[in-house]
């Protein structure tokens, strides 16, 4: 026999040694362990083999356990409570127990506006966590897969790949950012009454191609001509040209609502085609069941 016992041991049989070991009889074991007497006398019978000692001796009412078999109960009970526990526990989940490091990459338009609700909601729920917010890039889908990033939020988009998993979060509106005393005064327009203002607008390479805002494709479409004359990847620095200059800059309502104060809101009314955008959350298919992913989703989607 090989001197690694170990190796070869079929696990199930130390559950039922250890059953056997307590009850000390072959019926009341049997019930416990839903197998029959004859085939729990087998399993012993392989166990004897195995360690090459009797393990147990018939005794009137019942059987006696050998010295060995003491001495393996004694060192295999709290082994087999260890495991029953990680077994049975693995999966629980606390948010306050988390630790490390929570990353969210967001769209451009999404991250000055929900990056610092998530961090109020995550501060209060997860003590013991850093929380990071980037914007999204083309690497963003490569990192969840190697969980540098956990969760990406942003517009609804086509073509993803078959290993990221897509979730919806609710729909957000799509408006004209100026400053609170621009010269157009009303609340509602068409976009061909704002194109005699000069537009600066907010890039998200990853989801349009350079260059090609959602309103100058819209504008395109019209057979009309916008002049955007400032581009940037900041939303910030957008908000900042704005509040200072007559610029009209495409944004989300959101953003207006929660951090542009000296901004104000226009709706468009006939750019029925982005009015209003499916905002959802991307994460690696692997998380679909993890109960960290889940929060996280659920606390975005009340957050949206």
């Amino acid at each position: 026999m090989s001197s690694d016992k170990f190796k070869n041991l079929d696990l199930n049989l130390l559950k039922l040694f250890s059953i056997v070991y307590q009850q000390r009889n072959l019926k009341r074991s049997s019930d416990l362990l839903f197998i029959s007497p004859p085939a729990v006398s087998q399993n012993i019978n392989k166990l004897r083999h195995h360690f090459e000692d009797e393990l147990f001796v018939k005794t009137p009412k019942g059987f006696d356990a050998t010295p060995f078999a003491d001495s393996l109960y004694i060192e295999l009970s709290p082994l087999l409570t260890q495991l029953s526990n990680a077994v049975n526990n693995h999966d629980e989940f606390s948010p306050s127990a988390l630790e490390g490091t929570i990353t969210v990459d967001m769209g451009q338009q999404i991250i000055p506006w929900l990056s610092p609700m998530m961090f109020s909601e995550i501060s209060k729920c997860c003590p013991n966590v850093t929380f990071a917010s980037h914007n999204m890039t083309t690497e963003t889908a490569a990192m969840m897969k190697t969980d540098q990033v956990d969760i990406a939020i942003q517009f609804q988009f086509p073509n993803t790949t078959k290993d990221i998993y897509e979730l919806p979060l609710g729909n957000v509106n799509f408006v004209a950012v100026v400053r609170e005393d621009h010269p157009f005064q009303k609340d509602e327009a068409t976009i061909e009454e704002l194109l005699c203002y000069n537009f600066a607008t907010i890039e998200m390479p990853f989801f349009n191609t350079f260059h090609t805002s959602l309103i100058e494709q819209a504008v395109a479409k019209r057979n009309l001509e916008i002049n955007v004359v400032h581009r940037s990847t900041s939303a910030i620095s957008i908000r900042e040209i704005a509040r200072n200059s007559d610029l009209v800059v495409p944004g989300l309502e959101n953003f207006v609502k929660h951090c542009g104060e000296g901004l104000r809101a226009i709706k468009v009314t006939d750019i029925d085609e982005i009015s209003t955008l499916p905002l959802c959350a991307y994460i690696h298919k692997k998380n679909r069941q993890s109960k960290k992913h889940m929060w996280l989703y659920e606390m975005i989607k009340s957050l949206v």
